[in-house]
Parts: structure tokens; C-alpha cells; sequence
């Protein structure tokens, strides 16, 4: 059972762990219904270059605020695999400004001893997440395997070859496909052009490969070879090539007896494309099982929720609707009109007084006056005071209301792809990741609330 990801910080968004959970679920479940022995791995999509989506990660702060830490002593627009990315000592004071700006806790002090352990400076990005993941799963036999390892690519570059040597099969097939669906008005998640082939070329940096005046030239560079050239590259040195994420299961799928692939729906819309690409390397393409998605429902979230008799998909859509709504159910009914009236009515019974009282004893207008202008300034400090403690439950309500949206859509996203694991962590232990692999059911698509 085969998942994978890119190494982000501290573990990246939630859904990687669910990713694994899921898998480690899935292989669980096989084991005791079919025959065989299955068993989950997890695949670190090291070599990717896209720094800017995995040197960061979201946390709730004191404040109840959506907080971005990220890692900045690497530049995020160039092209270097994340696996040639070391962390430097910068590394340190993430930890520290993480630790700064989260509460205090009973398991803080181990989660955050094991995570400076695996996040320190000489690491690598991957050898950090590795080591981050196996302290997470140790007890659920979770297998990694780091894409960029020369050993791997030794073992894969048969794919390697034939992409070269056929020129590209893969990107015949997807264009086919893609063809097929833009027929029926689906979306082709991935766009290629006919010269273009699914592997990369990787030095220092990580470019891509296309077919220009009859040879293979790798984009952004001065460098072009002729197919011999690069065949003989692929036998000497198959770690200078990387597949793309249309190549990369199949490359994977063959170092691998893979089952079932985990994937998350984006994911999915890529194996749309796929399956001639598996036909056109003799392979069958398999089974795609869709990750667990969950959103963590805390038990003071929870209470804001009951309070407002609201539920978690509420904070899906517009929250200021939302709070004006609330805000509107808390005003008692026809309040305003009531004082309006009330005011209506007094000054119509004070100026009949005042006319009685005048035509009696002249000389009591200006008492009466005076009266009338107390009891009307006691009527708009009344009516102040009612607005005053409106504004204030309005605020107490928006403050609440955008404490629970930060904790169950931060930034206007999915809990799951935007929180990291470790403020959960510093609450409830690493037991919490047994919690999160009990309460998931993967035997339903539906997104699922876990309570907490």
C-alpha cells in the first residue's frame, strides 16, 4: 500500500500524516481479509524543486490567529531538488519562534526534543522528514523510501531508458488522453506539448527534457545530447535523472509490487491521464484509493459551535453572513421598535401633561420642561446602553465565531491543508497519532469530523 508526498516542514499540511494513516489503515485491513502479506510505504517525493510548497507550514498561535512560519535560509525560485537542500543553523530559531508562539502543555517538551532532533542543522529536507515521520509512526511499521536515493534510481532507470530510447511513450499516451477528455469537457490536470518528455535532467538543478532539431535538450541550459549520449548518462549515472509527476508512479509502481496507490484528489485527476502510460510500459496500473479526509474538531471549538447551534460545513461558506446572522438572532425580537414606540408614547403623554399644567399655573412650564428633558435623556441613555451591550455581544460573537473558522477553514481552506500536526501533538502526546489511526474510517470517501 503506497502513498507518498513532498518532505515539507515539520511534516507539512495534516493530510500527510491522514496519508499515512490511510495507508498504514489500508494494509492493515488486507492483512487480516486476503491473503498475502501487504505492507504501507510511504514514498518521500524528494526529488521535487518546488521549495516555495514545502519550506513552510501554518500554525494557530496564541492569539487564536492563522500564524506561516517558514524556513527562509534557501531561496524558493530556483530549481534545486529539496533533496540537495540542507538545513543551516536558521533552523534553530524556527524551533524557537515555534515554540514562542504556542502554550505552554503537558507534551510539549518530548514533541519538541524529538522534532529539534530531526529537524537540525546539516539535515537534509528529506532525512528531516524521514526522521520526523518514523518518531510519528514507529509503532505502525511504516516503510520510507527516499526517492532521490542513487540506490532507487539504479534500481528504476529501465524507465528512464525506454522513455529516452522511445521518445517519450508516456507523453503520447497522456496527450491521447487528454485529448479524450477535453472531448468530453473534463479539465487535463497536466498540460504537455508533443516534444516535451516526462523526466528531468538534474545537476545542481532540476530542469526538464524536450525534443528540439532532433535532440534532447534540457531546458533553461546549454545542454543538448543525442540519445546515445543520454542512454549512456542513464546507465553511468541514473541519478541525474528524476521522473515527473506523470512518470513518477510508474517509475515507483515498478521498483514496487504496489496494490493500491493512496492518493488525494488532486492526485487523482492526474491518473485520468495515466493508465496508457501504464499500458505502454507493459504495466497495469493500480488500484487508486483515496486518502482519508478529516477535519479535528476540538472540544472548545466544539462548545462555540453548540452555543451558535452551528455545524462545521457552516464555516465553508461566508463567515460574516454568518455572524450577522448570529448577531441578529441574539437582538431580542422587535427590541428597537418597542423603544422607539415607548418614546413615541411618552412624549405624547409628557406634552399633554404639559399642556394641562400651563393652562393651570403658567409659571410650571420650565418645570415641566425640565422634566421632560430628564426623562427623555433617561430614555436615549437607555436606548445607548441596549446599542453599547448589542456592539459588545456582537464583538464577543465575531471574536468566537473567527476562533472556530481559524481553527476548521484557516485562510479560507480545509483544516487539513493548511494545519501542521505538532500543536496537537503538544496536547495530547504522540499517542495522539493511535487516536487519529482508531477514529479514522477509511471504509467511507465522506469527509469525516473527528472530535478531540
Amino acid at each position: 500500500m503506497v502513498t507518498g508526498q513532498q518532505t515539507g516542514l515539520f511534516g507539512g499540511p495534516l493530510y500527510t500524516i491522514y496519508k499515512a494513516l490511510t495507508a498504514i489503515k489500508l494494509a492493515e485491513r488486507l492483512n487480516r481479509t486476503c491473503e498475502g502479506c501487504y505492507v504501507p510505504v510511504f514514498w518521500l517525493a524528494s526529488d521535487d524543486h518546488d521549495f516555495r510548497e514545502v519550506n513552510h507550514i501554518t500554525i494557530i498561535n496564541k492569539a487564536n490567529q492563522p500564524l506561516k512560519l517558514s524556513y527562509n535560509a534557501h531561496p524558493v525560485d530556483g530549481k534545486t531538488p529539496v533533496a540537495n537542500i540542507r538545513l543551516k543553523d536558521e533552523i534553530e530559531g524556527l524551533l524557537q519562534q515555534l515554540d514562542e508562539e504556542t502554550h505552554p502543555s503537558e507534551f510539549k517538551a518530548d514533541v519538541m526534543d524529538q522534532l529539534a532532533a530531526s529537524y537540525r542543522s546539516g539535515h537534509s529536507f528529506p532525512e528531516a522528514f524521514g526522521m520526523w515521520l518514523t518518531a510519528l509512526f514507529k509503532s505502525f511499521g511504516l516503510i520510507l523510501i527516499d526517492a532521490s536515493d542513487h540506490r532507487i534510481k539504479a534500481l528504476g532507470k529501465g524507465i528512464f531508458r525506454k522513455e529516452i530510447s522511445e521518445e517519450s511513450p508516456s507523453t503520447r499516451k497522456v496527450l491521447e488522453a487528454s485529448e479524450r477528455l477535453t472531448e468530453r469537457d473534463y479539465h487535463a490536470q497536466v498540460q504537455l506539448h508533443p516534444d516535451m518528455f516526462n523526466l528531468f535532467y538534474v545537476r545542481s538543478e532540476r530542469n526538464a527534457i524536450e525534443m528540439a532539431d532532433g535532440r534532447f535538450v534540457v531546458k533553461g541550459t546549454d545542454k543538448a545530447f543525442n540519445a546515445d549520449e543520454l542512454l549512456e548518462q542513464v546507465e553511468e549515472t541514473p541519478q541525474a535523472f528524476s521522473p515527473n509527476v506523470l512518470l513518477r508512479p510508474l517509475y515507483q509502481d515498478a521498483l514496487l509490487p504496489t496494490v493500491a496507490y493512496v492518493a488525494g484528489a488532486a492526485e487523482i485527476a492526474y491518473y485520468a491521464q495515466m493508465k496508457g502510460i501504464f499500458e505502454s510500459f507493459d504495466m497495469s496500473m493500480p488500484i487508486i484509493y483515496p486518502r482519508k479526509s478529516l477535519t479535528l474538531l476540538e472540544n472548545k471549538i466544539e462548545k462555540i459551535l453548540d452555543k451558535y447551534e452551528l455545524k462545521v460545513a457552516d464555516f465553508w461558506g461566508d463567515v460574516e453572513m454568518l455572524i450577522n446572522r448570529i448577531a441578529k438572532e441574539q437582538l431580542p425580537e422587535s427590541l428597537e421598535k418597542r423603544i422607539e414606540n415607548a418614546t413615541l408614547c411618552v412624549d405624547k403623554n409628557l406634552q399633554a401633561i404639559e399642556d394641562v399644567v400651563t393652562e393651570f399655573e403658567p409659571t410650571l412650564q420650565s418645570t415641566v420642561e425640565k422634566m421632560k428633558g430628564k426623562i427623555t435623556g433617561q430614555i436615549e441613555g437607555l436606548e445607548k446602553k441596549i446599542l453599547q451591550a448589542y456592539k459588545k455581544r456582537n464583538e464577543v460573537i465575531r471574536q468566537q465565531i473567527h476562533k472556530a473558522e481559524y481553527s476548521l477553514y484557516p485562510n479560507r481552506h480545509l483544516q487539513e491543508r493548511e494545519l501542521n500536526i505538532v500543536p496537537y501533538l503538544y496536547k495530547h502526546g504522540f499517542g495522539f497519532i493511535d487516536q487519529l489511526y482508531e477514529a479514522m474510517d477509511i471504509s467511507s470517501f465522506d469527509h469525516q469530523i473527528v472530535r478531540i
